[in-house]
């Protein structure tokens, strides 16, 4: 019997950037499904913020901007970051209404753009597993720091990923967090320590549409966290 070897493959960010750049400008719906509309469960939270939580958001890695226009459209002054070029945004956004002056686009990685002020929303959905550790550490205790008031966040981060080539070979993204569900767990817990916290769990699988088979296996974390001792 035979031991079976697996090679990973190290994958650059330069060509994730890459990639979802391309996809972005194409607009695209890859295997993760990057046009799809807002989740049930964001909508839900969106329509249960009150008195008390500012009117204004953070999108951090809006990808294709489907949570930052529903924001802007709920009444919030959205801050929407991504690495993604600025122009494909707001080339959707002109001409649609007086809602998109709510919207200021940034060109920026997530992890270098400074949360320096207190956001009633802020949303980092599917971008977070991406950064390194140190740096996803240091974006979620920059956005508690500055919250101050009522404040909602909602986060998916992926979790125990396996990726796989058509061909097989498993492959890694250079300098992802790579968090087990575990340890995802003990810093939500950590960093939201007096907050209300509600994590979820959901088995995620992408298929490649040229084998069939499955390119993208993890499990999804869902974090609505909410400040409500403020």
């Amino acid at each position: 019997m035979t031991e079976e070897k697996f090679v990973t493959d190290l994958v650059s960010r330069a060509s994730v950037h890459a990639f979802y750049v391309d996809a972005i400008r194409q607009g695209r719906n890859t295997a993760e499904n990057l046009q799809a509309p807002t989740s049930e469960r964001f909508d839900l939270v969106l329509d249960s913020v009150g008195q008390g939580t500012p009117r204004t958001a953070l999108d951090l890695g809006y990808g294709a901007g489907n949570y930052t226009v529903a924001m802007a459209r709920a009444g919030y002054r959205v801050v929407a970051v991504d690495q993604v070029p600025s122009n494909v945004l707001l080339r959707r956004l002109d001409g649609q209404g007086d809602w998109t002056q709510r919207i200021d686009v940034r060109e920026s990685l997530a992890e270098e753009y400074t949360i320096d002020r207190d956001f009633g929303i802020v949303v980092a959905k599917d971008v977070l597993h991406y950064l390194t550790k140190p740096d996803v550490e240091s974006v979620l205790e920059s956005a508690v720091a500055n919250a101050r008031s009522k404040n909602y966040h909602y986060l998916e981060v992926f979790t125990s990923i396996t990726r796989r080539s058509a061909e097989g070979r498993l492959r890694k993204i250079e300098g992802e967090a790579d968090y087990s569900p575990e340890s995802f767990q003990r810093l939500i817990e950590r960093v939201y320590r007096g907050w209300d916290v509600t994590l979820l769990w959901d088995e995620h699988a992408e298929t490649d549409s040229r084998t069939g088979a499955n390119c993208f296996e993890a499990v999804r974390a869902t974090v609505i966290a909410a400040n409500t001792s403020a």
